[in-house]
């Protein structure tokens, strides 16, 4: 069947705004007053009315009732029979307070097909709430608004319907029954403004309205609306649900890939910790073994300092010993001279063979110290450097 689809729901029986709880549950869908990942407030727009729809409500009937109101009470001599509030007398006679009207053009299939005109039907909307003041006037519009964040973008239009021509009570009252009669129903709803509409969706989506299933003149009740469009999101739900299975059961099977690849991990972890504990050990132990060798270092530094302190003076003697042999051959007949000069050499004698001792043992001390490595540097190659800067700082205070 081709066109598109068209559909009126007035509100009834159970779905009927007969009570201010009723009122405020309505404000409360229609304005995306709870939170609910399904809808969203960013997607609807208000035709008319405020974000405080029972206020608007209240507003319609202070409009429409107030005169109407004074004059009622002022010609009653009871005072029980005298009415303070309009709103709040109706809210409690368990009627009509208000009525709810929900027109959708076109249906979950059209709009998946065209999801890129979703906006034209704001457009279209609002030329429609015109048409429908023009054609049911009765209806005194307090609040609408087009959602667009649902599967069919469609529009609440929440009024009052005001009958007149009372001869009891209020000239002017608030009656469902007086205003969407049969004929409203069918012959407007259903006739002159379904064909206004029809022709402007051909303007805005280059597509008439399908024709109406036949033994029917007026659509379903707002009670019947939900509850279809409730068994469509619960096939979207069914839907989603099987989708959502087929994910658990990936992520299980990821799940069990993660905990593998975490004991994996783990493991390393620990093995990588073992090593840093045996690194940090060796770095301990190499540490001391550092303060050893440089301890060592020192004392060995003070002992090569002694060692060559007296081998200077050994040498210094041996240099005398040889002057004085210089200083007897001039005076070969001096005798105690000679045996001065023999114990002299005797005593040089001695010093030769200390200094000899001395200088073995040194040298045995330079091949120990270069047995010992620090900071690639071996102790005698530091040892003699640290003599030749105490011998440059001597060298200075000699200058100086």
């Amino acid at each position: 069947m081709g066109g598109i689809s068209f559909t009126a729901h007035v509100s009834n029986k159970k779905s009927g705004i007969t009570s201010k709880a009723k009122l405020e549950g309505v404000a409360k869908h229609n304005l995306r007053k709870y939170k609910s990942e399904e809808y969203s407030a960013d997607n609807i727009k208000i035709l008319c009315g405020t974000e405080n729809l029972v206020e608007d409500v209240k507003k319609i009937y202070h409009q429409e009732f107030d005169d109407v109101l004074k004059a009622y009470n002022e010609k009653q001599t009871r005072a029980d029979r005298k009415i303070d509030n309009y709103f709040d007398h109706v809210a409690n006679k368990e009627q009509d307070m208000a009525v709810e009207l929900i027109i959708q053009v076109g249906d979950r299939d059209f709009w998946k097909e065209n999801e890129d005109k979703i906006r034209r039907a704001a457009i279209l909307y609002n030329v429609l709430l015109h048409e429908l003041r023009e054609q049911i006037p009765q209806f005194v519009i307090a609040n609408t608004v087009i959602h667009l964040d649902e599967d069919s973008p469609h529009m609440h239009v929440v009024g009052v319907p005001v009958a007149s021509g009372y001869k009891k009570g209020l000239s002017k009252q608030v009656s469902k029954r007086k205003v969407f009669t049969k004929e409203i129903l069918s012959d407007v709803l259903q006739g002159s403004f379904r064909e206004f509409a029809s022709n402007k969706s051909k303007i805005v989506f280059g597509e008439e309205f399908r024709e109406k299933s036949k033994g029917r003149n007026h659509d379903l009740t707002v009670a019947e609306y939900k509850v279809s469009q409730e068994n469509q999101r619960y096939e979207q739900l069914r839907e989603k649900a099987e989708e959502e299975e087929l994910k658990i059961d990936l992520l299980q099977k990821e799940n069990i890939d993660l905990e593998e690849q975490h004991d994996f991990l783990a493991n390393r972890v620990i093995s990588r910790q073992l090593a840093c504990n045996e690194v940090d050990w060796q770095i301990e132990k190499a540490k001391k073994e550092r303060d050893r060798l440089e301890e060592c270092e020192r004392m060995q530094n003070i002992r090569l300092l002694d060692l060559e302190e007296k081998s200077g003076e050994l040498i210094r003697k041996a240099e005398i010993a040889e002057t004085v042999i210089d200083m007897m051959k001039s005076a070969p007949g001096e005798e105690d001279i000679r045996d001065r000069l023999s114990d002299v050499m005797y005593e040089n004698e001695k010093l030769r063979e200390e200094n000899s001792k001395l200088k073995e043992l040194l040298n045995k001390a330079y091949d120990f110290m270069k047995q010992f490595v620090v900071d690639g540097r071996n102790l005698l190659e530091r040892f003699l450097e640290s003599i030749g800067q105490a011998v440059e700082k001597v060298l200075c205070r000699i200058n100086i």
